[in-house]
């Protein structure tokens, strides 16, 4: 016999009430921050990654334009170790972002909310075009699949930045399927939270690349090619 709707909607109230009662008795795993207390645990990311490239002028930024933002950009993403890296070359710009996560001090659900799709769009820009399990190759080298997006900042329609991002947890790259991730996927979110919960997380790292062109036109390009190698030293190189 079908359940009336009147006992639906209780059925679902006693649900998120179960669910609620759960997530405080978990949350002294520190399931929705992660763990703010550890000491920091870089990983040179500042020198694994390379300062120059063949041809190309490199630079490091900071994650935001003052100290105020850069301050609540460190608390939100309670990172151990990160590089923001700018090149240019004739022209043309090229950046690489890491952050990198130390075992058990990140929730999964955490990190992997913070991408382009939900960040970028936040702060005006708007997505044009996307591709999933994108491949990035140079040479030799050949990348896991990435997310793949080009963006439009917020007053200038005539500009655009071509993206591809990572997230790896441990060995394994995290799956943000065949959609825009703006929104968490709620099976998704519920799944790494009870997973970090019981378990912990593995490290994490949180990898980006940005060009003002597409990267198409990199081929051939032998700074390219480093950047990409030394991307792959950190867990990116694809599986043969």
């Amino acid at each position: 016999m079908a359940l009336s709707r009147q006992s639906m909607i209780l059925c679902g109230g006693i649900a998120v009430l179960v669910a609620g009662v759960a997530l405080q008795w978990l949350n002294i795993r520190n399931i929705k921050e992660g763990d703010r207390t550890a000491e920091a645990h870089p990983v040179r990311l500042g020198e694994r990654m390379p300062r120059t490239l063949s041809g190309w002028r490199g630079r490091d930024e900071p994650l935001g334009p003052n100290e105020v933002t850069r301050t609540a950009a460190e608390r939100i993403l309670n990172y151990d170790d990160y590089v923001f890296r700018v090149f240019e070359k004739d022209g043309r710009q090229v950046s690489v972002y890491i952050a990198y996560w130390a075992a058990g001090r990140m929730p999964l659900q955490k990190v992997a909310s913070h991408t382009p799709d939900r960040c970028w769009t936040e702060n005006g820009w708007r997505c044009e075009d996307m591709r999933f399990e994108e491949p990035v190759a140079a040479g030799k080298v050949r990348l896991r699949p990435s997310q793949w997006r080009r963006f439009v900042p917020p007053g200038n329609p005539g500009s655009q930045q071509f993206v591809v991002y990572w997230h790896l947890v441990g060995d394994r790259l995290y799956d943000y399927g065949m959609r825009f991730n703006a929104r968490p996927d709620f099976v998704k979110w519920w799944r790494d939270t009870l997973e970090y919960a019981f378990s912990g997380s593995d490290a994490q790292y949180f990898i980006r690349l940005t060009s003002d062109r597409p990267f198409e036109e990199l081929k051939g390009d032998p700074g390219w090619e480093e950047l990409l190698a030394a991307l792959a030293k950190l867990g990116l190189a694809r599986e043969k």
